[in-house]
């Protein structure tokens, strides 16, 4: 392979700037015509040398440089401008690697050592590259788990007020029960308290009070009230009839059945 052609795998080869090495090998060829000569010997071994593991490092490094446009392309599907950008060059990088390998493969040895340099970059750039997912993925599933807890805490801390608030609203309807009992009994005690004085002070003028259509009598002890819902009252010995029309009086300190 002439300088000509080498030089241009180079030019070729400073599109990696952003993703590989770059060319190291072009450095002392130009300006030296007996360089070529001088190695010619000694280029025909190390391209034989170099042939022996073309293939495989070949298929190697196209999988390396497949490996690394897939990075490329998932930080271009993030936002990454600068990994869009170096998208359209894979192609060219594919096709310097397979131009190097068939120069090697002719018997280059300047070929041989621009493929194993080239190789070299692009396993360097996938494997820096594939470091750099893996921390990025590693730190985005931290921050996942850590949104997770906190979600788990404030779901937590959310039913802790709920309990808390059901506690509590329990707790309020238990006492307003309690103070409704309390009430009732203290009403209870007020009307047998009433009740009790009232049939104390009919003990002491010999009657029954007596109340019914609006009006409100003591009954002699032994009589029953009757009314005619227009404020009129009249007695009857127990046993005895009614007016027509007229209706019976309730004890107004009865205890209530």
């Amino acid at each position: 392979m002439n300088t000509e052609t080498l030089a241009g795998y180079c030019i070729e080869g400073l599109m990696l700037v952003t993703l590989l090495a770059g060319c190291a090998d072009q450095q002392s060829t130009d300006g030296d015509p007996g360089f070529a000569d001088g190695q010619g010997a000694s280029g025909q071994g190390t391209a034989q040398a170099g042939t022996a593991s073309g293939n495989q490092q070949q298929d190697g490094a196209q999988q390396a440089l497949l490996g690394l446009l897939q990075i490329r392309q998932e930080q271009c599907q993030s936002g990454n401008q600068l990994a869009c950008d170096a998208l359209p060059e894979f192609p060219g990088h594919s096709r310097q690697l397979a131009q190097l390998s068939q120069g090697c493969q002719a018997g280059d040895g300047q070929a041989c050592t621009s493929y194993r340099n080239l190789s070299e970059s692009i396993f360097t750039a996938y494997s820096e590259s594939a470091a750099v997912m893996r921390n990025g993925a590693a730190a985005m599933a931290q921050m996942d788990a850590w949104r997770a807890q906190m979600n788990r805490n404030a779901d937590a801390s959310l039913a802790n007020l709920r309990a808390q608030g059901a506690a509590g609203q329990a707790a309020h309807e238990a006492r307003q029960q309690s103070y409704d009992s309390m009430n009732q009994a203290w009403q209870a005690g007020q009307e047998s308290s009433d009740r009790t004085q009232g049939r104390t002070i009919d003990s002491i003028y010999g009657g029954t009070t007596m109340d019914g259509g609006g009006v409100q009598t003591r009954v002699p002890y032994g009589e029953t009230g009757y009314t005619d819902g227009n404020g009129n009252v009249v007695t009857v010995p127990h046993g005895g009839t009614a007016p027509d029309g007229w209706q019976p009086m309730r004890e107004t300190y009865a205890v209530p059945e």
